[in-house]
């Protein structure tokens, strides 16, 4: 292995041993030591100089201490202890391109000002994310606008397996959200002045001007994906493009990344390699006693893709693709073209030199990982053609040999670059696309060859002739409509959206592992077994076992699904019961982000029974995704329908699955739950019809509640019921008495009722309620009432997703948020710090979380 690429990887490797320093300081200095002594080790031995150790170890020292720092430095911010809780006026120049959506836009924020009272101003320090609604002006990167908003701690959901927004978002630099509704006497925000950064100001404004043509031009779904294409901007897309795209596993294609450089690079040297060999012979002689055309075609190159770069947003990993782009086009200025290992290589130390915490980003591992194969199968070759001009084997091929290889070489890499990126694609997306491998070779070219250049030359004649709409769209509209087509019929073969659940740590690391003893051992017979091996966990990822809970034992998961409910219930017959999915809108979706995945995660293809509550956004907005993506036996109503577009895409899809529908009310029967059983405790009988408006009150006195009895341990699902349906359940008395409570309406005021608590008597009540909530749920009076009455409250938006187990002997609880890793200080002292280290390794290995609460 060359120096250059040793010394890449371990700065890489010190760079995850640092991101993981402040959770296991004691064992991250351990290895350090560890690896003080291998490299040393090996220069005693002879096996390398004394002075390439010390290099070595240098890089791993450099990757542990500079992701140390950075993950530090992204956790301490006194912004947030600046402003306080309440709304603020803030200042703050807008520090990236702003990325635009229908009546909507987000704004990372440099806030550098805090407007007090009588227009006194303070100095404030740190970067933010804005969400604004509304008629969004044509904001630029640079400008310097004054808002007013609520600061919160960047946040997520805690679910098990869930994906870290928090993190991600704190690795980007970001210490605090807002969001603003923009009014029309511009109370709320205002622009005070222009971009300070002029060629940042005026590629903005080109992207404005092509927004705007394209958006007046085209068609919804088109003008998404060109824009998405162009500009870099994915708020236009649709839902349905993007599931195309991610069914038919080119989703790459809708993110400017190192392909789309890369291919638009390829477009322009080429062109301009063959008008300069075009080039009349005694021009031509003369040129070549200076450069050659492969050098003139490479510096020829480098503006336009640093252009593309630009009007794509530069984003991190636009920027990190560029990085490796322009190093692979000086090798070509240098004449290196023969290694670009060595280029990737140096990508690698300038990327996480600049950026230690940039391994973590999605981008960066499946951009690296694929050029990284592109490597690994381009030294084969060569290793492979050696051999046979060795051997004395003619290499004269014809042009139909020389395709026919070419093809087979690229579907070869496609494939392989679809199994390495396997494991990531199915720990952030719950899917192996598969399809991809044969997907790519048709997808990609025509993206590179046809689309992008012909909406790049669109997007090119738009600004230079000032026209407010699309020039060249007559061209530009078939080729899209064309991409769309093919997405879709790859997207449509069976099978094709093949959902799994993330692999585990443990799995991921035997898989690369026999992966690159695969690569290195190819052509002996312990390449075959390791290739054999990860087949293997392929086929386990795609089989996915269903987790069931233990025999004789129910397990219920309330999840954090922010302001709204959904409940899991699984028995250990493999009975699965969803009670309600969480909200949805244009912009989120909790069936699809929070419901879904756990399902898949636990190997759940089929909801033997769907309850809806009642029909509130916060409820059953998320259903219409589970309904679509999972077999439903039976799906439960109160009988009430509305005349709202959540619910109208909710019953668009049962009625398209063919799902049963059965209105439930307290008269009906019981229902055998595996070896629980369901009972209705309300409404008293279906109300049925129609309601129009938005009677809040009506609509949660007729949600749905259940009672589940399993063996000795009861569960009371209470939907948004309030004081009137209380009551009249407390009046009835039977059979509401349950040692956990789904605490009523979030744990709104009007949901609160002594004699029901007292009917129910539960040992544990559970709140599901959205952080920093804008109804001040749970309230206060709530939370007195419980504590009066000596029932332990656990909240999803302080404990995260919560897991009960009920076992013929008692509950067993768990929290999301006790199962997350706690950092530790170095200033507690080294028993603290080893007691406590101890404790994050038995979360790693997956015990469950303490809930820190007294049941």
């Amino acid at each position: 292995m060359r120096p250059l690429a040793v010394w890449a990887v371990s700065l890489l490797l010190g760079s995850f041993a640092g991101s993981a320093f402040v959770f296991f300081p004691f064992s991250i200095l351990c290895l350090l030591l560890l690896v003080l002594g291998g490299v040393f080790l090996f220069s005693f031995l002879g096996r390398c100089s004394p002075a390439f150790a010390c290099a070595v170890f240098g890089a791993f020292l450099l990757g542990t201490a500079g992701a140390a720092l950075a993950d530090a430095q992204s956790e301490s911010s006194s912004l947030l202890r600046s402003v306080g809780p309440g709304k603020a006026d803030l200042i703050g120049v807008i520090a990236e391109p702003v990325r635009f959506g229908p009546d909507r836009a987000v704004a990372v924020v440099a806030v550098q000002r805090l407007v007090e009272a009588q227009g006194r101003t303070r100095s404030l320090e740190g970067r933010i994310r804005l969400s604004i609604r509304g008629e969004v002006p044509p904001l630029v990167a640079g400008e310097l606008i004054e808002f007013r908003t609520r600061l919160r701690p960047p946040g997520g959901f805690l679910n098990p397996g869930g994906y870290d927004y928090a993190g991600h978002l704190r690795r980007s630099g970001i210490q605090a959200v807002g969001n603003v509704t923009l009014r029309q006497d511009g109370s709320t925000f205002r622009v005070l002045a222009p971009g300070a950064f002029p060629l940042l100001s005026r590629v903005d404004q080109w992207r404005g001007q092509t927004r705007e043509a394209a958006l007046r031009t085209l068609p919804a779904p088109l003008a998404g994906l060109y824009l998405a294409l162009v500009t870099g901007e994915t708020g236009h897309l649709t839902q349905d493009v993007r599931d195309a795209f991610m069914a038919s596993g080119t989703t790459h294609i809708l993110s400017i990344s190192g392909s789309h450089l890369g291919l638009i690079g390829l477009v322009v040297f080429w062109c301009v390699r063959r008008a300069v060999l075009a080039l009349p012979p005694r021009m031509l002689l003369r040129l070549s006693a200076h450069t050659t055309a492969t050098r003139v075609a490479a510096a020829a190159t480098i503006l336009p893709v640093m252009l593309y770069a630009l009007l794509g947003g530069a984003e991190v990993a636009t920027v990190r693709s560029l990085v490796m782009i322009l190093i692979v086009l000086a090798a070509t200025l240098l004449g290196r073209t023969h290694s670009i290992g060595t280029g990737l290589a140096l990508a690698l130390l300038l990327i996480v030199g600049w950026d230690p915490l940039a391994p973590f980003d999605i981008s960066f591992q499946l951009s690296f990982l694929s050029v990284l194969v592109i490597v690994l199968v381009m030294g084969a070759r060569v290793h492979s053609e050696g051999e046979t001009v060795a051997g004395g084997v003619s290499e004269e091929r014809g042009v139909r040999e020389r395709v026919k290889e070419g093809m087979g070489e690229t579907l070869l890499v496609s494939i392989l670059i679809t199994v390495a990126s396997a494991p990531l694609v199915a720990t952030y997306f719950n899917q192996v696309a598969w399809v991809g491998g044969v997907s790519n070779i048709l997808v990609v070219p025509f993206v590179g060859f046809l689309v992008l250049p012909a909406s790049l030359l669109a997007c090119v004649g738009t600004l230079l002739g000032g026209s407010e709409e699309l020039l060249g769209s007559a061209i530009v509209q078939p080729l899209l409509s064309t991409l769309i087509w093919m997405a879709q019929g790859f997207a449509a073969v069976p099978g094709a959206e093949l959902r799994v659940p993330s692999p585990a740590v443990w799995q991921m690391l035997f898989f690369y592992l026999f992966l690159g003893a695969c690569f290195l051992w190819w052509r002996r017979t312990a390449g075959w077994v390791a290739g054999a091996l990860v087949l293997g966990l392929l086929v386990l990822w795609a089989w996915a076992p269903r987790d069931l809970p233990e025999s004789g034992t129910v397990r219920l998961t309330f999840l954090d699904v922010g302001q709204g409910d959904a409940a899991l219930v699984e028995t250990a017959d493999g009975r699965a019961m969803l009670i309600d999915g969480g909200s949805a809108s244009d912009s989120y979706d909790m069936g699809r982000m929070v419901v879904a995945p756990l399902l898949w995660d636990r190997g759940i293809r089929r909801l033997d029974l769907v309850v809806a509550s009642h029909p509130q956004q916060d409820h059953v907005g998320g259903l219409a995704f589970v309904v679509d993506k999972f077999e439903v036996g039976e799906f439960w109503t109160n009988g009430v329908s509305r005349d709202v577009a959540f619910l109208q895409r909710l019953e668009k899809v049962i009625v398209a699955r063919g799902v049963p529908v059965r209105s439930v009310s307290s008269s009906g029967n019981d229902v055998s739950f595996g070896d629980c059983l369901l009972h209705v405790l309300n409404p008293a009988s279906p109300p049925g019809g129609v309601v129009q408006g938005n009677d809040g009150k009506s609509l949660n006195n007729q949600s749905v509640v259940l009672h589940l009895q399993c063996g000795r341990s009861a569960f009371l699902f209470t939907g948004d019921v309030e004081r009137e349906a209380e009551r009249g359940l407390a009046d009835r008395g039977d059979g509401l008495e349950a040692a956990i409570l789904k605490v009523p309406h979030h744990g709104a005021r009007g949901s609160v009722y002594g004699p029901f608590l007292r009917t129910v008597k539960p040992h544990v009540a559970v709140v599901s309620v959205g952080r920093a909530n804008t109804y001040g749920h749970p309230s206060s009076l709530m939370l007195e009432t419980y504590a009066g009455l000596g029932i332990p409250v656990l909240r999803t938006d302080v404990h995260g997703a919560i897991t009960v187990l009920g076992t013929e002997t008692g509950l067993q609880l768990g929290c999301e948020s006790g199962r997350r890793l706690k950092r530790i200080g170095l200033g507690m002292g080294r028993t603290g710090t080893e007691g406590r280290e101890i404790l994050n390794w038995r979360r790693l290995f997956g015990e469950p979380g303490s809930c820190n609460a007294t049941v």
